[in-house]
């Protein structure tokens, strides 16, 4: 079992679509037409997530684990090396593919795992975002069409969630709702943080990106000694935790940018 291949479209470089916690591959849907004018694009549901199926609990669900069943889904593919665009727990999972030696370059819109110690709980607002959207999920279509309940309940993934389009809540929300997998791949990340950044070369261009009013992940509590000392960061203003939503044009440059860094084009 590896994890799935929800679409794939688009000429040039592959690149590796990787979502978070709760979501799923249709929240890189506002980036879609700009990607895959420059990229292969391909765009994954992580285990448990989307389309995906859940994973057999006989190891813990945690990031390392699920970038090594994301290796074998790119074998299949006949896949070596690929970029990585990843969001919260996604850009988690880039960084250990970076450390298998899957990842030309990263570029993680707040990755998770970049704590001085492991999350040791679970955090309340991710509780509160799950209840909410499955105690709701007969009604999203009809009340996510207003804007003061985007207002609201997007109100902890980005920094302008009442501009949040119809379509892109409404598929965050049943995401989240349905995601069969959310509980064993949140229990993954407890008590553990991303270790293996010396396993990262210089030739493989790391980016990181966090929002300023990121709720989820602040920034202030992101260590820049737990990620390749090599790695670029950057904090992006009026932005939360979904840059790919909040800041769409400055995520394609960065991408960009860090894309053409590991061909050592300026």
């Amino acid at each position: 079992m590896s994890a799935h291949l929800a679409w794939r479209a688009g000429q040039g470089e592959p690149l590796l679509l990787l979502h978070g916690l709760g979501s799923a591959s249709t929240t890189w849907a506002p980036l879609r037409p700009e990607l895959i004018a420059g990229y292969d694009v391909l765009a994954v549901d992580l285990p448990g997530h989307g389309d995906a199926p859940v994973l057999a609990r006989t190891e813990p669900a945690t990031p390392r684990r699920l970038a090594r069943l994301v290796g074998s889904l790119l074998d299949e593919l006949g896949l070596d090396r690929v970029h990585v665009l990843g969001n919260s727990l996604g850009g988690w999972v880039g960084l250990e593919l970076a450390a298998d030696g899957r990842a030309r370059s990263v570029t993680g819109l707040a990755p998770a795992g970049l704590w001085l110690r492991g999350s040791l709980r679970r955090n309340p607002m991710l509780r509160l975002n799950r209840g909410l959207a499955r105690s709701t999920r007969p009604l999203h279509a009809t009340l996510l069409r207003s804007t003061t309940v985007r207002a609201t309940t997007f109100a902890s993934g980005s920094a302008w969630p009442a501009e949040v389009p119809y379509d892109v809540a409404l598929d965050a929300a049943r995401a989240q709702s349905d995601s069969a997998g959310y509980l064993d791949s949140l229990d993954g990340t407890l008590g553990n943080r991303f270790e293996r950044a010396a396993e990262i070369g210089p030739d493989v261009p790391v980016t990181i990106l966090f929002g300023d009013q990121d709720r989820i992940l602040p920034p202030r509590l992101q260590q820049h000694a737990v990620a390749p000392v090599h790695a670029r960061w950057l904090t992006l203003p009026h932005c939360g935790h979904a840059p790919q939503w909040d800041a769409p044009g400055t995520v394609l440059r960065e991408l960009d940018r860090t894309v053409r860094a590991a061909s050592g084009t300026p």
